[in-house]
């Protein structure tokens, strides 16, 4: 059995509803304008509307999201096979044109030190930090707010020995890289190209 077209993803929330509905109308309004007016004016059509406004689009993309989650497993199960969208096909095809496709990572290349020397203090005095933080604080967020603070609190003398630390990580993971390279020279064949 042929499994026919693979689905189309309901995309654009419940704006994207009411931007398909509503294009015509906008379409002829904005006729011999540019494209992008459109969108404009869908934009700010949907801006007026009040949330009562929005709860049908909102209830019409949730069950095209339903019929969609189900016409694909119908279309799976017939022997489809799923394919990209068509947004990820582009970008997946610009970046192998411009070269910027992310290489699969070797989880035995040594592991370039981050952050400078900024991220050797944090990681030296982080534990410190978060002791600090108030009550509910955000150990993220707070942590590195605090830590940016003191940072900039350092005179040069009292961060040299975190720049000393952190290019000693550098020296080291070159080395390393080397060494790396040297015994995978397929790896660096690839990476060539």
């Amino acid at each position: 059995t042929m499994a026919g077209e693979q689905p189309k993803k309901p995309v654009g929330g419940a704006y994207g509803q009411f931007l398909t509905e509503k294009r015509p109308e906008f379409a002829k309004a904005c006729a011999g304008q540019k494209a992008s007016e459109v969108s404009k004016m869908a934009g700010e059509a949907w801006k007026k509307l009040s949330e009562k406004d929005k709860e049908p689009y909102q209830k019409k993309f949730e069950l095209a999201k339903v019929k969609f989650e189900k016409d694909m497993e119908a279309f799976l199960s017939a022997g489809g096979v799923k394919q990209k969208g068509i947004r990820a096909q582009r970008s997946e095809k610009k970046a192998e044109k411009d070269g910027t496709k992310r290489k699969k990572k070797d989880a035995n290349a040594p592991k370039r030190p981050a952050g400078g020397a900024y991220g050797i203090f944090l990681a030296e005095n982080r534990d410190k930090i978060v002791a600090s933080l108030p009550a509910g604080a955000n150990k993220i967020t707070d942590t590195a707010k605090k830590a940016s603070v003191q940072w900039g609190a350092l005179s040069d003398a009292a961060k040299k020995p975190y720049q000393d630390k952190y290019d000693k990580k550098q020296a080291e993971y070159k080395k390393a890289m080397e060494e790396y390279k040297a015994a995978n020279p397929a790896d660096d064949a690839e990476e060539e190209e």
